[in-house]
């Protein structure tokens, strides 16, 4: 419970504060399509640490490769 104590000080006032409707729906949003929530370095970031895309990507077919 130290971390949380660290970061919530108030504990009780942060159980019974009224709930961030837009953090929330951005947060659902961003948990229903599989993509992190954060600014634009965000997913960067974390591209770099997985060696995965995380970003979308563009739609539609890929380009033939023209040879």
């Amino acid at each position: 419970m130290g971390p949380v104590r660290e970061r919530y000080p108030d504990f009780a006032a942060f159980i019974v504060a009224q709930e961030d409707e837009g953090l929330s729906k951005a947060l659902r949003r961003a948990e229903s399509v599989g993509r992190p929530l954060g600014d634009a370095a965000f997913p960067k970031h974390l591209e770099q640490l997985t060696g995965r895309t995380l970003r979308p990507a563009k739609r539609g077919p890929k380009p033939e490769d023209s040879k």
